[in-house]
């Protein structure tokens, strides 16, 4: 069995070439970085040219890749596809039912709704590079310029939400804003989508033909993650906005806001060799997830994890499932509850250290990138 993997600017790749070594699993790599993953007659000709070879089984990828896809089910090889984005962002999702393709999700909740239209989608959690983030040291310089009382690393989501209310009646932006509205208030459960309605959308749809000629025209799809988009950057915005009034709070993100001055406005990190520092250096690491992500674990907490970083984060269902609450990482269920654990565990360090150390060793035993990897190869044979 030889395997395939394509590589883009993705995370975790270095955690799956290290489970692949440790599992003595034969695999050569393909390298290309693609602006556009639905459409791309260079991109499918090279890897044609791979796979006509014959001497590989297996063809793999972090992210699922429609073209891949395609040219796998040509060639009759498997290809598995390991998701770590929520959702993907692709318009077309049939090749998602070919015969010779299958998805891994992180997100259980996705994963129900891939299978109720036909998609085979399978459920597999994201792994911890606890290898390759414990190691990165921390010099004292590093502290100087990394360490704070709480940082967040991420996107403040800016959308495009303003341009597409504003040709609605009153009726649709209220109604747009009301579900936003009740959504952005619950933790653990996720309802937007049932309330997008094929009649919203035909609304929706019309006001965009009269005000703009017909040249844009939206999907359930679309409509769902630009909202969900919108509640991540208001909330966001009013996390970070009312912690940063009362804490030394650093965002690192390739987005600013002039609104929020009293934080520290940090530029993007690196993944690997700066990121973990970060982690490493502040006293409480932020994770606040994307709306779309249902149920799963984002990728971001395992990697603070890893670090052996502190994780505050939203309350996710499956976080309860593989982790100690209060032991190993903490979560919070509204604005309140944030504020005052905040506080709480920047006075009590001995016990934010703790727990930090209980979710490095949990992830060290149940997020491992060579268990991972061996399902989704166990599941070709």
């Amino acid at each position: 069995m030889k395997l395939l993997f394509w590589q883009w600017h993705s995370f975790m790749g270095k955690g799956v070439e290290r489970a692949l070594r440790k599992l003595e699993v034969e695999y050569d790599t393909f390298f290309y970085q693609m602006k556009d993953w639905e459409e791309d007659e260079i991109f499918a000709e090279q890897l044609e040219s791979r796979l006509a070879t014959g001497q590989y089984n297996i063809m793999f990828s972090i992210n699922f890749n429609p073209i891949i896809s395609e040219v796998c089910e040509m060639h009759h090889i498997a290809y598995r596809a390991w998701v770590y984005d929520s959702p993907i962002h692709i318009r077309n999702l049939t090749p998602l039912k070919n015969t010779y393709t299958k998805a891994y999700f992180f997100d259980r909740g996705q994963v129900l709704e891939y299978q109720k239209n036909g998609i085979a989608a399978e459920y597999l959690p994201l792994a911890a590079d606890v290898e390759t983030f414990s190691s990165v040291a921390v010099s004292e310089q590093d502290r100087k310029e990394y360490q704070s009382e709480i940082s967040l690393v991420g996107q403040l989501y800016q959308t495009v939400y303003p341009q597409y209310a504003a040709p609605l009646d009153a009726y649709e932006k209220g109604y747009l804003e009301g579900i936003m509205a009740a959504q952005k208030m619950v933790y653990g459960g996720y309802f937007l989508p049932d309330f997008l309605t094929d009649e919203l959308i035909r609304k929706m749809n019309a006001a965009y033909q009269k005000a703009w000629n017909g040249n844009i025209a939206v999907n359930k799809r679309e409509v769902e993650f630009l909202l969900a988009s919108e509640i991540t950057r208001r909330e966001r915005f009013e996390i970070l906005s009312l912690l940063s009034n009362h804490f030394d709070v650093a965002l690192y993100s390739g987005d600013s806001d002039a609104h929020l001055n009293k934080l520290r406005h940090k530029s993007y990190v690196d993944y690997y060799s700066v990121m973990p520092k970060v982690f490493k250096t502040s006293a409480i690491n932020l994770n606040i997830s994307l709306k779309t992500i249902r149920t799963g674990i984002p990728l971001r907490i395992l990697d603070i994890l890893a670090s052996g970083g502190f994780v505050l984060s939203n309350f996710q269902e499956e976080l309860a499932e593989y982790f100690k609450l209060g032991e190993e990482i903490i979560t919070y269920g509204d604005l309140e509850e944030l504020y005052y654990l905040t506080d709480y565990y920047l006075k009590h360090e001995e016990e934010r250290k703790c727990i930090a150390a209980n979710g490095l060793e949990r992830v060290k035993k149940d997020f491992r990138f060579e268990d991972r990897m061996r399902k989704m190869i166990e599941d070709v044979l």
